[in-house]
């Protein structure tokens, strides 16, 4: 069969505190690869921020949607909508749901394939009319498992196809405006994968550990693409950890120093280095946004850290030095968690004044995950039976305004919440998140 079509399909995403406020670029890079490496015609029908009764969804001859575990039931009803409209038409799904539980989509909902990792190979391939059951990174009925496939060198892909839909719906500055007066804020990506393997994140099932990174050229001309073709004025970069390779990052602000785009990146308490600080901070550099997850290193252990609070205070101290601001990520809510723990964080968030703002998040056992796939190890259950509906970290809450739906740490966000006070990151954006 071929296929002269493709519609790609992003759902909503309602447990967020914006629908609009990060696109999904693996969307956007594959509509930008296919559209570059193949004569077929490629739609993206971005469905954020709507309800059901507004989403429009073209015709094509093949579907793909992507999604996170939350993302689950938007994708599920999305699939059954197609379906129901086009039954013999393949619906295929990617994203990290699939790719770390593509037996749980297959079984659960009408698609017919799901991509497990990235999405270019197994396409391309498709396309090219080979046997599914043969494609590498495509798991289908006939076989819940996906043969090894190869990928493509980041470098030979086009930046993501951010004209493909309404781009400037999500270039409000939301997140974090309150950093800067800009007027248009956007996000990149300058690799994928990370190499440490915390037991609350599914990247080490994702990406085995491996590390693949955009070379600086890359990352330098995509920031200036934003600023001349968008108009961005700020840029967040979303890497896991974006310092990784110290060079790497030197040479990037090399390149787009005296951009005048201003950044924001992720990165860990044991990469801090202050020369390396001074060098981002001249190319623009306004923050960094670093995983401390809670004050009590018994946690940190636990949840396969590598790192201790004494690095993390050491790491501040640096960082006042340089004048660059600090968003402090905190989690509440860590399998065997007590209130000695939560009092240890809230001690950490009084005794640290050189952190700016916070982003408290609450625990959840993410598919893929080591404390999923291995929850006895972290002394909890997991209701494996589920539509993941009730997974959110931030942003959703019901009409009662709850956290969770356990009250102890329902109490303890909130305990948390009045501790970090009016340094919380959403009200310093403007944004409350009640």
């Amino acid at each position: 069969m071929r296929f002269r079509k493709i519609v790609l399909i992003i759902p909503p995403s309602p447990w967020l505190i914006s629908d609009r406020d990060i696109p999904m670029l693996g969307i956007l890079y594959l509509s930008s690869y296919l559209k570059k490496y193949y004569e077929v015609e490629v739609e993206v029908c971005d469905l954020s921020g709507l309800s059901e009764p507004d989403w429009y969804i073209p015709i094509g001859d093949i579907y793909g949607v992507t999604g996170t575990s939350p993302h689950f039931i938007y994708m599920k009803r999305i699939i059954d909508i197609l379906k129901d409209r086009e039954p013999d038409k393949p619906v295929i799904v990617g994203g990290v749901h699939a790719s770390v539980l593509p037996d749980h989509v297959l079984h659960n909902t009408r698609a017919n394939a799901c991509v497990v990792g990235a999405g270019e190979i197994p396409l391309s391939n498709i396309i090219r009319g080979e046997s599914w059951e043969n494609i590498g990174g495509l798991a289908t009925r006939s076989s819940c498992i996906s043969l090894h496939c190869d990928e493509v060198d980041l470098d030979d892909h086009p930046t993501p196809d951010r004209k493909a839909i309404d781009y400037y719906s999500y270039l409000v500055p939301r997140t974090f405006g309150y950093m800067a007066d800009a007027k248009r804020e956007g996000s990149i990506i300058t690799g994928r994968g990370c190499p440490y393997s915390c037991a609350f994140c599914a990247s080490p099932k994702l990406y085995g550990g491996k590390v693949r990174l955009h070379s600086p050229e890359y990352v330098a001309n995509e920031v200036f693409e934003m600023r001349d073709s968008f108009g961005v004025e700020m840029i967040n970069i979303l890497d896991d950890t974006f310092i990784l390779n110290k060079a790497r990052v030197a040479s990037i602000c090399d390149l787009i120093k005296g951009s005048g785009v201003n950044w924001f990146c992720l990165t860990r308490v044991d990469t801090i280095d202050e020369d390396l600080l001074v060098c981002m901070k001249d190319a623009g550099c306004l923050s960094l946004a670093i995983g401390f997850e809670t004050g009590s290193n018994r946690l940190l252990k636990l949840m396969n850290k590598r790192a201790t609070v004494e690095q993390g205070r050491s790491a501040l101290t640096i960082i006042a030095k340089s004048g660059l601001m600090v968003n402090a990520q905190l989690i509440v809510g860590l399998p065997t968690e007590t209130d000695e723990d939560v009092e240890l964080t809230a001690k950490l968030i009084r005794e640290s004044p050189e952190i700016d703002t916070f982003g408290l998040h609450v625990f959840q056992p993410y598919p893929g995950c080591d404390v999923w796939e291995n929850p006895d190890t972290y002394g909890i259950e997991i209701d494996t039976d589920t539509d993941f509906s009730n997974y959110h970290t931030i942003g959703k809450h019901d009409d009662g305004h709850v956290y969770h739906k356990d009250q102890v740490v329902d109490d303890r966000y909130r305990y948390l919440k009045d501790v970090i006070g009016n340094r919380s990151r959403e009200l310093r954006g403007g944004v409350n998140e009640d």
